[in-house]
């Protein structure tokens, strides 16, 4: 971020950008709500994608579409469709995406050697994860599913990824109760059953790193830090998180979005939003993270992340899924953020075996219905 704002200050005499780092999406949240009765708010904010929802529908964040439509070339810049989807609300666009991620399987290649699989035919179904993480024996467990990130982003990719949803047409009645919900919490139990160790997120990315645990279910935007974490001391490979015909994944990652009211920062605050989401700080962002860019033309073109991706299979992996990419959902109303803690410990009852998925299930949709009644 700060190189990127360097150079655009550079490129945009009288532009000054002040950076600020906040811990999370959810914490990022919290503090623009604050702001915004104080009258604090910054110019710009790079919101998390599962939150493009509450800030449209408290009128946090300025709607773009018609500095887009001013544009005379928007269609050749690069923003595709299924991209552009992430970060509005109804008709509206309320953002740009900066960076996306998808939830990702990560495999230990030296421990699924040891257990008997081919790191270089692993498999790509619920099932086949399963069994191989049945067969891995490892200090910190065969295998970890990521269930506490941010407003339930895996659970939500479970059902999704089947073709279900997680609300009806009404936008008031829960719909993740049925078949595809059921078949999420599952997925989960037979995780649970092949081995899943209650730890918390960090202490099982920390594993992971270490090489002590064999499968890790969880964001894409972490490739490059675990390989760099490995150090050469086991491979790490990389599938695609399952997804049924016809299935989508929420996209992670976040939106840069437009706070000011003033028309003059508001103008200025666009060709930032601009630079950020344009080619060539796509391609930096990306060579410098794990997520993947946004832009089209950084994806296919040579001379922006084209080759790139050639020699990096494993992140790779996460942008061919660009195409079933879909907003991330949040539930409507006041209550929103909480019905996470609610889908969370669900979530935990039965990785850890404690309830039944029919049980979890019925209890999670009666309780959040009630949240959002």
């Amino acid at each position: 971020m700060e190189q990127l704002s360097a150079q655009f200050e550079a490129s945009h005499p009288g532009v000054k950008i002040k950076l600020e780092d906040v811990k999370g999406y959810t914490e990022m949240t919290q503090l623009m709500l604050r702001t915004a009765v104080t009258g604090d708010m910054p110019d710009v904010g790079f919101q998390g994608l599962s939150f493009v929802r509450l800030f449209a529908e408290r009128k946090l964040a300025l709607p773009l579409d018609e500095f887009i439509a001013k544009e005379p070339s928007w269609t050749a810049l690069g923003y595709s469709e299924s991209v552009m989807n992430t970060a509005r609300q109804g008709q509206a666009t309320y953002g740009i995406p900066f960076e996306i991620s998808v939830p990702t399987i990560y495999f230990n290649a030296s421990l699924v050697t040891e257990a008997g699989g081919d790191p270089d035919h692993l498999p790509t179904t619920w099932p086949e994860i399963v069994s191989l993480a049945r067969k891995i024996k490892a200090k910190s467990g065969a295998i970890y599913f990521d269930y506490t990130p941010t407003a339930n982003w895996t659970f939500i990719a479970l059902v999704e990824s089947q073709g279900g949803r997680m609300i009806a047409d009404d936008d008031r009645t829960v719909a993740f109760d049925g078949k595809e919900g059921l078949q999420a919490l599952q997925i989960l139990k037979s995780i649970g059953e092949a081995g899943m160790t209650d730890m918390t997120r960090d202490q099982a990315k920390q594993a992971f790193a270490e090489g002590s645990l064999g499968i890790l279910v969880t964001s894409s935007s972490d490739i490059t830090l675990y390989t760099k974490q490995a150090g050469g001391r086991f491979d790490i490979r990389v599938v695609p998180f399952p997804v049924s015909e016809g299935g989508l994944l929420p996209a992670g990652g976040n939106a840069v979005m437009i706070h000011t009211k003033d028309p003059a920062k508001q103008r200025a605050a666009w060709q930032y939003v601009k630079f950020m989401t344009g080619p060539d700080a796509q391609t930096t962002m990306a060579k410098l993270t794990s997520y993947m860019p946004v832009n089209d033309l950084a994806i296919s073109d040579p001379k922006y992340l084209q080759t790139y991706y050639q020699d990096q299979p494993n992140l790779l992996v996460p942008v061919k899924q660009l195409p079933v990419v879909t907003s991330w959902f949040s539930f409507p109303g006041r209550n929103s953020l909480k019905v996470t803690p609610v889908i969370e410990n669900s979530m935990r009852d039965v990785l850890i075996l404690n309830k039944p998925p029919k049980t979890v299930l019925t209890d999670m949709a009666n309780d959040v219905q009630q949240l959002l009644d």
